[in-house]
C-alpha cells in the first residue's frame, strides 16, 4: 500500500508550487514555501475533514503560509526582473518586442496580493469560485466581484505598462 501522502504531493506539487512562484516571483522562496505548505498540510491531515476538496484545502494551507512568512519577515517581495531588464536594455522597441509572458508575470506581481491571488487561483489554477471563497475566507458574490475588480486593475497597469492591447 503507497503512502496516501506522496501521492497527495505528486498530485498537487506543480500547482502549489506555481502560486507560490507567481505570488513570489521567486524560485527559491517558492520552493521553501511549498515544502512548509506541505509540511504543514502533513502535520494536520489527520484534522483534514473534507468539508473542501483536497487542492482547496491545500491553496488554502499555501495563502496562510506564504502570508505569514510576509508578515513574519516584513518582506516587501523584490521583483525579480533581471531578464526582462537584460532584454530591454538590447531592444529598440522593448514594449513592443518583450516577452509577453514575462510581461504579463511583471504586470501580476505588482498587483496587491488579494488582487494577485484572485487571478493566479482563477485564471493560472481554474479553481471555482467556490474554492477560491474557501481558500480566501469570502463570499463566492466577493471572490467574483474581487476577480473582475482584479481583473480591471491587471488590465489597466499593463496597458499603461506598454502591454499590447487586443
Amino acid at each position: 500500500m503507497s503512502d496516501p501522502r506522496i501521492e497527495i504531493y505528486e498530485t498537487y506539487r506543480n500547482a502549489i508550487y506555481l502560486y507560490l512562484y507567481r505570488s513570489t516571483m521567486n524560485e527559491h522562496l517558492a520552493e521553501d514555501l511549498t515544502q512548509d505548505t506541505f509540511l504543514r498540510a502533513f502535520r494536520s491531515l489527520a484534522g483534514f475533514r473534507g468539508d473542501a476538496s483536497m487542492k482547496t484545502w491545500l491553496f488554502k494551507i499555501a495563502r496562510n503560509t506564504y502570508l505569514n512568512f510576509v508578515k513574519k519577515k516584513q518582506l516587501q517581495l523584490e521583483l525579480h526582473t533581471e531578464k526582462m531588464d537584460d532584454e530591454l536594455a538590447v531592444q529598440t522597441d522593448p514594449y513592443k518586442q518583450i516577452d509577453d509572458q514575462l510581461f504579463i508575470q511583471y504586470t501580476l506581481v505588482r498587483l496587491p496580493e488579494k488582487d494577485r491571488t484572485f487571478i493566479i487561483l482563477r485564471d493560472g489554477n481554474g479553481l471555482t469560485y467556490e474554492e477560491i471563497s474557501l481558500i480566501t475566507n469570502q463570499t463566492i458574490g466577493q471572490v467574483k466581484v474581487g476577480l473582475y475588480r482584479a481583473r480591471k486593475k491587471f488590465r489597466k497597469l499593463y496597458l499603461q505598462e506598454g502591454g499590447e492591447g487586443e
